[in-house]
């Protein structure tokens, strides 16, 4: 084998190692993404059930009719406590879809129908907000995130999880105790 055989050689094997090294980043840029989504997937469900939420939610679904007609700027402080912490939780859940963090089925799933009714309680106090402000950004993802949410009624759920998925079956071997 004469040195200009060894050099072709070496030179194929070079590319092959570049070739073989964009295939594992893509993969590792893959894994990454996916990581990613799974995290900020996991906090949100950890928000969706904090006591701070959840006691918030509560306080909007209770003042539903007080809320859909806040003309007036004197709803009791609790309720605009409340109305923050929803918000501004549905906020940030709407810039995740948008930025396609948080998978736009996935939250339709979780809490698609909640999210559009508290909408429905919001908008009036978040128009409100938003003139007083001279702010029209306020609350502006939880907004896209309701109208996207009644723009796809593919991703609604018409039947609940309990009617839809009656034959499912976990994996096989899930079910043995594992030696506990």
């Amino acid at each position: 084998m004469n040195l200009q055989t060894l050099a072709n050689i070496a030179e194929i094997f070079g590319a092959l190692l570049v070739i073989a090294g964009v295939f594992i980043a893509l993969m590792e840029v893959r894994h990454y993404r996916s990581q990613r989504q799974e995290t900020a997937s996991m906090e949100i469900m950890r928000a969706f059930q904090s006591r701070d939420f959840t006691s918030a939610l509560r306080l909007v679904m209770d003042y539903e009719q007080e809320c859909r007609q806040c003309k007036e700027e004197s709803l009791p402080q609790e309720l605009q406590d409340a109305a923050m912490t929803v918000s501004t939780t549905l906020e940030a859940v709407g810039l995740m879809v948008f930025q396609r963090i948080v998978p736009f089925r996935l939250i339709q799933q979780l809490m698609g129908g909640t999210i559009q009714a508290c909408w429905r309680v919001l908008r009036a106090q978040t128009e409100l907000l938003r003139e007083k402000l001279s702010r029209p950004s306020i609350h502006e993802w939880f907004q896209w995130l309701a109208e996207r949410l009644d723009e796809h009624p593919e991703y609604r759920d018409e039947v609940g999880a309990f009617s839809k998925y009656r034959d499912w079956r976990p994996e096989a071997g899930s079910s043995k105790n594992n030696g506990a």
